[in-house]
């Protein structure tokens, strides 16, 4: 046996026998009621695996060649293909940054779940958990379209129980059912467009289906199958009612896996099936303008809807919306810039997609265990009863200050630094020759723009109704610092944020590395010069983050040595920044989020469509919601009375519940034909589907 460092082998059987230890511990606690800490064994194991999956990768990085394309065949016997597991330049990437979201998450329920008591079942918790590890592991390596769709399921599922683990709590199991109904959709659609190319290949190896003769329109057919398929789970427009459902009904750690992990195995998902696999060239125009719609549609009303909200955890996902928004649109213009000729342009918008998905990856993770930590000490994700959290709980208000300027797009931090890239990659589009394309780059350039203002908007909501201001419940009085191992796995996504917008030339080997994979071309060298990171076309824009980062450190710095030193202030009173300065009475006569998103609500009125509640009660109203409310965790809808208002749900009222009375009408009317207890019906069901099997299978010439 090789134990060299080196040989990849090596990781794979470790990660294999902490992550199976990790489940078997788990296990022995569903079984042995006395075993002790076996959830806090477990997650030690899967912390475990999972840096020693980010170890081969960073090794793979760095050390190069061999290392990032060595492929394991297992299972010979296998059908269509065989069992094949590959680590090329594009798993090792996602495996680096999930499986460090991973660790640090694994860190932080150790203490997260004690504090939700005996409700949950915590070596269930823990084996479920360890589940979706290792099916996320086996989804980024598998190099078969059936055995990616075996784990692909494995990680459905084990997501589905995680999300009910608060099962007790109203509305949770509605909220996992609608993210399994829409994942499972999109889950279809993506087999559907594997047997289509099944159809081309005989095979179901990527191999195969890489090489396989497509005709054009075949092939944008299945792009769209596969943008929809994996999109479901990315949380695109209209496929993102999930998101603000099954995050506040889920545990904080877990919110960070859905946003941080799943949302990244579907970008992965387009990523290897639409662009590795079917490498569309004379497609790309067609396919690219699609993304691209997608891409505005999904910014645009992620972030609207962001921006209304009340609720911390439903914010945060609505922001993951808007920033798959951004991440499609990177990808988008990387066709664009294929199909006209200019592949350095093309490779230059993957980097720029890959750099948002991975800075999403982390600073989103952090802001979600942040929540975490609020709702650990005050019971609650509702901003409107909280208030001075700052006071009592500086730590986790100081790194969630850090993900908040991330999140938000502030100079200099890594959002500011993704939103730029993004934006230079859009506005390059004037090399296009095209004047459609120019036009449609340009507007989600715009709709880009305009949701990275919305973004910073919400965001100081968060942030100042949240952290400043007086406690507005006696729980935000009470509320005290974590324990310091959840402060600690908040730290760890902090410190990468940061250094991926200071230290951005570390990590543009591995993004240029990953688009040459798909591209064939590297441009590391162009992007990078003299560790400074500046665009393609420098003639465009010399501005470099990297400097931007140090230079703003620098000023900062000094004038507040400035301020000190040489203005010398007086001492002054301090109180409340987010009343003013001054100590009111009643701390609910501070700025609510009614009150704080209220000029958005009048600026894109026809959007919102917004009303009183007391339309929401009125039958009478032009929206009847007096219907069943099918989304029990949506901020819209307000099922008390007294003052407010609600945003209309226009994508949910006007798709999805025509649909919902669409079914329940179809439902009931098979129910009385089909099923109304006759024997000689069903017995007639029987040789009716014998006949037609028959003709299907022997009739037909093939």
């Amino acid at each position: 046996m090789n134990l060299s460092l080196l040989n990849p082998l090596n990781y794979y059987y470790l990660f294999l026998i902490f992550s199976a230890a990790g489940i078997l511990v788990s296990f022995l606690g569903l079984i042995l009621k006395k075993l002790k800490n076996n959830f806090v064994f477990s997650n030690i194991l899967y912390m475990a695996a999972s840096l020693t999956a980010v170890s081969f990768s960073v090794i793979a990085f760095f050390k190069g060649g061999n290392l990032l394309s060595r492929v394991l065949y297992l299972g010979s016997f296998f059908p269509a293909g065989g069992v094949v597991l590959k680590f090329d330049a594009l798993s090792n990437f996602f495996i680096l940054f999930i499986f460090a979201i991973f660790f640090y998450i694994s860190l932080y329920q150790i203490r997260y779940v004690k504090k939700l008591g005996s409700g949950i079942n915590a070596a269930l918790f823990a084996f479920l958990y360890g589940v979706m590890l290792v099916s996320v592991y086996f989804v980024i390596i598998a190099f078969n379209g059936f055995v990616f769709m075996i784990f692909w399921e494995i990680m459905a599922i084990s997501s589905f129980f995680l999300v009910m683990t608060k099962h007790y709590i109203k509305g949770t199991k509605k909220a996992a059912f609608l993210m399994a109904v829409i994942t499972e959709i999109g889950a279809m659609l993506i087999i559907f467009g594997l047997m289509v190319l099944y159809l081309y290949s005989n095979n179901f190896n990527l191999y195969a289906l890489k090489d396989a003769v497509i005709p054009g329109y075949i092939k944008e057919i299945v792009f769209t199958l596969f943008l929809f398929g994996f999109g479901a789970k990315m949380g695109i427009v209209p496929l993102h009612i999930w998101l603000p459902e099954a995050h506040p009904a889920s545990p904080s750690g877990v919110s960070g896996v859905l946003s941080g992990v799943l949302t990244s195995c579907g970008v992965y998902g387009i990523m290897r099936f639409g662009l590795y696999v079917l490498h569309p060239a004379g497609s790309a125009l067609l396919i690219g303008t699609i993304i691209l719609i997608v891409a505005a549609f999904t910014m645009f009303f992620g972030v609207l809807y962001m921006s209304q909200t009340h609720d911390i955890k439903v914010l945060l996902s609505y922001s993951t919306v808007d920033n798959m928004g951004l991440i499609l649109t990177g990808l988008g213009a990387s066709l664009y810039y294929k199909y006209y000729g200019l592949y350095g342009l093309s490779a230059l918008a993957l980097v720029a997609s890959l750099y948002a998905l991975i800075n999403h990856a982390f600073f989103k993770s952090l802001l979600f265990m942040g929540a975490g930590n609020i709702e650990h000490e005050t019971g609650s994700h509702n901003m409107d009863d909280f208030g001075g959290i700052l006071k009592r709980m500086p730590v986790t208000g100081a790194l969630i200050f850090i993900g908040v300027l991330a999140a938000a797009g502030i100079p200099p931090l890594n959002g500011f630094v993704s939103e730029w890239l993004n934006l230079e990659v859009v506005f390059l589009g004037f090399h296009i020759s095209g004047v459609l394309p120019r036009i449609l780059l340009f507007g989600v350039g715009s709709i880009l723009a305009l949701s990275s203002a919305v973004a910073i908007s919400s965001y100081v909501k968060l942030y100042g109704l949240t952290f400043l201001g007086l406690p507005r419940s006696e729980e935000a009085k009470r509320a005290k610092e974590v324990p310091s191992s959840m402060n600690i796995a908040l730290i760890i996504p902090a410190l990468l944020s940061i250094s991926l917008a200071g230290f951005m030339f570390l990590y543009t080997p591995v993004f240029s590395k990953a688009a040459e994979l798909i591209y064939h071309i590297n441009i590391g060298k162009n992007i990078l010069h003299n560790y400074i990171f500046i665009p393609y076309y420098s003639s465009f824009s010399a501005s470099s983050p990297v400097y931007l980062f140090f230079v703003s450190i620098l000023l900062l710095s000094a004038l507040y040595i400035l301020y000190k030193v040489i203005i010398k202030p007086k001492k002054r009173f301090v109180d409340y920044a987010w009343t003013g300065g001054k100590n009111i009475i009643n701390p609910h006569a501070q700025v609510s989020t009614l009150g704080f998103s209220n000029a958005l609500r009048v600026m894109f009125n026809l959007v919102y469509k917004k009303g009183s509640r007391a339309e929401v009660q009125n039958k009478t109203s032009q929206h009847p919601y007096e219907l069943k409310n099918p989304f029990p965790y949506s901020s819209y809808y307000h099922n008390s009375s007294g003052y407010g208002s609600y945003i209309f749900p226009l994508i949910e009222y006007y798709l999805y519940l025509p649909l919902i009375r669409f079914f329940e009408k179809i439902s009931s009317v098979t129910t009385e034909v089909m099923q109304n207890g006759s024997l000689n019906l069903y017995i007639f069901y029987i040789f009716f589907v014998f006949a037609a099997s028959f003709f299907i299978i022997v009739l037909i010439p093939v």
